[in-house]
C-alpha cells in the first residue's frame, strides 16, 4: 500500500495526531497535509475515528506479530518447559526496538499516540487498546504465569502493566534525560536506551513477581513528622 492514497492519509494522520492530539486535529488538516481530497477520508476509512483506529492497527499488527513469533521461537526451544523470564522480556521489547530502528520515523509517532491512549482514560482509547492490544497481551501474561506459577494474579498483572509503561515511556518521552544528563544520555539513541531498559525491566519484573507488596508506613510517618517540625 506504499504511496497509495490510504497510505498518505495514514502517514499524515499519524504524525499530526502525535504532534498535537487526536481531538485537536481535523480531517481537513489531515487531507491538506496528505495532499488528497477531503472526501477520500470517508471513502477509505469512513470517519476520523476509524482513521485513528487504522493508524494504530497497522503498526500494532506488525509489532504484535513480531512479538508472538519471537515468543513462539523461544517456546519451541524450551519445549514443555516454561520460557525463562529473560526471553519473555526480550520478546516483548526487541520487536519494538527493531521496528523503531529499521521501520521508519512513523514508529516514533506511533509510540507517542499509544502512550497517550494509555494515559487518556478515554472510551475511544480504551476501546482501541482492548481490541488491538489485549489478545496479544494475554499471551504474554499466560507465559508469565507459567514461568512464575507461585505468583499471584495481582502480581503478574501489575508486573506486566509496569513493563508496558516503561516501554511506552522510553519510546515516547520528550528526551528529558538529555538535559538532565547534560547530553550524556539521549532517547535519540533508542538502541542504547533499550539495552538499559532490558536490565531494568527484567530486575523490576522479577522483583514484583517474587516479593510481597511494599509497606510505606514508616516513610509516611517520617513525612508526617515534617509537618510538626514546620
Amino acid at each position: 500500500m506504499k504511496n497509495t492514497t490510504a497510505e498518505k492519509l495514514l502517514n499524515s494522520a499519524e504524525r499530526l495526531f502525535a504532534e498535537t492530539s487526536y481531538s485537536e486535529v481535523s480531517i481537513r488538516q489531515i487531507t491538506e497535509d496528505a495532499g488528497v481530497k477531503l472526501a477520500l477520508v470517508h471513502y477509505h476509512f469512513g470517519s476520523k475515528e476509524e482513521l485513528f483506529r487504522a493508524v494504530i492497527r497497522r503498526r500494532i499488527g506488525t509489532l504484535s506479530s513480531d512479538r508472538i513469533r519471537l515468543l513462539n521461537h523461544y517456546k519451541n526451544i524450551n519445549g514443555k518447559k516454561p520460557i525463562p523470564l529473560e526471553k519473555i522480556v526480550e520478546s516483548f521489547l526487541a520487536p519494538y526496538l527493531y521496528n523503531t530502528l529499521y521501520g521508519g520515523e512513523g514508529w516514533h509517532y506511533y509510540a507517542i499516540n499509544v502512550a497517550r491512549l494509555l494515559s487518556s482514560g478515554s472510551s475511544l482509547g480504551l476501546s482501541i487498546l482492548c481490541d488491538q492490544f489485549d489478545p496479544y497481551a494475554k499471551l504474554f501474561i499466560a507465559e508469565l504465569k507459567r514461568t512464575y506459577p507461585t505468583s499471584t494474579v495481582e502480581q503478574i498483572h501489575w508486573g506486566f502493566d509496569f513493563l508496558v509503561g516503561l516501554m511506552c515511556n522510553t519510546f515516547a518521552e520528550v528526551d528529558r534525560i538529555k538535559f538532565l544528563s547534560h547530553d550524556i544520555c539521549s532517547i535519540a539513541n533508542p538502541e542504547i536506551a533499550c539495552q538499559y531498559l532490558y536490565h531494568y525491566s527484567l530486575a523490576g519484573l522479577n522483583a514484583v513477581l517474587t516479593n510481597s507488596k511494599y509497606d510505606y508506613k514508616s516513610a509516611f510517618d517520617i513525612i508526617k513528622s515534617f509537618a510538626k517540625i514546620d
